[in-house]
């Protein structure tokens, strides 16, 4: 883990999106007045790099999100918002200011750019709505595109996802709502001209996944994550017949009735539902209480599985391997006291585990799964030793998460103790109750007196996961080499 601290908290931090995995990571932080564009520490260089700074002047100047974007000639973009409500396009290479962005009645508080098109931009404001901006030169003299309002929020909104198709885009605020808009693919016949594109209804509304402020919302393929202040929980869950290989459903198909009675209104499912979602999972964020501190996915690779990512208020950093779910759902049953039933050799009384199975099946193929193991001396409980999980920090700060046998430990002597191993994989890993918090596959420390998280973002390749917040402490994590 590396660190770098300056006076002014952060608020926000991305990577540019636009290079191959692995190749040249950069991210920017922003916060206050302050801008960063920075690179992780390399072997030419053992230190975090900052490749630019940038100090904004401006009267009000209080930036709280970031996002990249590129000009028509690969320029790398820096788009930036905060309290002024204005929105900042910045040259990445040189600094210097190219364009601003006004039009909201307050404060931005989030960004996001389309995947589909980098220059797409969604703003998400105090004054209750989100705007579309246009970055295309073309469009410089009326760059707002569309208005998503009306029958939208009834306060601030505080997070914005893109699908990855870039029709669907994800809004969440202080009014507990969390709504899922449609787009025209654009730019549209309104983009660029004095009329932008209005949009007056979501395709999804819901105040039934949180009981307060929703401050991130976030994609997961065709899933939602999203959490609230005060919860302590982050949840994954589902629009019941929502279906992105489908043809986006037309505007007037948006529900424009409220039924009072209801707290969510879809229009991917039939009007005499009574199941417009599903909750999948929770994850436990403990310490979590604060407004306006934002998890981040990695999505996965071809070498690297998804994990999601969260700092809590205290420097505490949980991750979670969202391929072990299902992983663990394949092999649990196969181990003693499950329904499988798999031949046991002797050897497995003395802590030498030879199940009679399958490879796929196999649970040596899941080495987070680690057994309990009482020792012969004293009775205290060690773990089997294994090797360390890509999934974890290269820092030399050890949880009691999903790490190696404590050094003292008499690794395989004793029996293990099979009712305790599932007991404690079930706090991780059951999938079985969609209301109960699963605690994180890892955890590692920020170090930094009383560092409260704001952001987490992830490289391309997901080898560098960078947490910023209070203090202005940027935190850089980076996976264990691969053996």
């Amino acid at each position: 883990m590396y660190g770098l601290t300056v006076l002014s908290d952060f608020w926000s931090v991305k990577f540019y999106p636009y290079t191959q995995p692995g190749v040249d990571p950069v991210f920017a932080v922003a916060g206050g007045k302050r801008i960063l564009v920075c690179r992780p520490p390399g072997k030419e260089n053992p230190k975090m790099e900052v490749i630019q700074l940038i100090v904004d002047e401006d009267v009000g100047a209080d930036h709280y999100a970031c996002a990249w974007s590129k000009s028509l000639d690969e320029t790398p973009l820096l788009c930036v918002s905060g309290g002024n409500g204005k929105i900042k396009i910045i040259n990445a290479l040189t600094g210097d200011l190219i364009r601003v962005l006004a039009g909201h009645g307050g404060e931005v508080n989030d960004l996001a750019v389309s995947p589909i098109n980098p220059h797409i931009l969604a703003s998400a404001s105090e004054d209750s709505t989100v705007r579309i901006w246009s970055l295309d030169p073309a469009h410089d003299a009326q760059p707002c595109a569309a208005i998503l309002e009306g029958d939208g929020h009834r306060e601030t909104v505080l997070s914005l996802s893109f699908h990855s198709s870039g029709r669907y885009l994800l809004s969440g605020g202080i009014d507990h709502l969390i709504n899922l808009w449609v787009l025209p693919e654009f730019p549209d016949n309104n983009t660029g001209t004095s009329k932008p594109t209005r949009i007056y209804y979501p395709h999804f509304s819901t105040s039934e996944i949180h009981a307060d402020i929703v401050d991130c919302v976030a994609w997961y393929g065709d899933l939602i994550f999203s959490k609230a202040a005060r919860e302590h929980c982050i949840v994954l869950w589902s629009i019941n017949g929502f279906a992105p290989t489908d043809p986006p459903p037309s505007p007037t198909s948006a529900p424009t009735t409220h039924d009072p009675n209801r707290d969510t209104r879809s229009a991917f499912s039939p009007p005499s539902s009574t199941a417009f979602y599903t909750r999948h999972l929770q994850f436990s964020i403990p310490e979590s209480e604060i407004i306006f501190m934002r998890f981040s996915i990695f999505e996965g690779s071809k070498t690297s599985n998804p994990v999601l990512a969260f700092c809590n208020g205290v420097s505490k950093v949980f991750f979670w391997d969202l391929a072990r779910f299902e992983e663990y759902h394949e092999v649990i049953d196969y181990f003693p006291g499950g329904t499988a039933n798999p031949q046991i050799d002797k050897s497995a009384s003395s802590g030498a585990l030879d199940l009679r199975l399958p490879s796929a099946s196999n649970p040596r193929n899941h080495p987070f799964l680690l057994p309990f193991q009482r020792r012969n001396r004293g009775g205290a409980v060690a773990r089997l030793h294994r090797e360390a999980s890509p999934t974890e920090s290269s820092s030399s700060h050890h949880t009691g998460s999903d790490n190696a046998t404590d050094k003292g430990s008499d690794t395989g002597k004793g029996q293990i103790d099979w009712a305790k191993s599932r007991a404690q994989w079930e706090k991780k890993y059951e999938m079985g109750d969609p209301l109960k918090e699963l605690e994180a596959h890892q955890m590692e420390t920020v170090k930094g007196l009383g560092f409260m998280g704001r952001q987490v973002a992830w490289s391309n390749d997901g080898q560098w996961c960078v947490v910023v917040g209070s203090a202005g402490v940027i935190g850089i994590l980076q996976r264990w080499e691969k053996k």
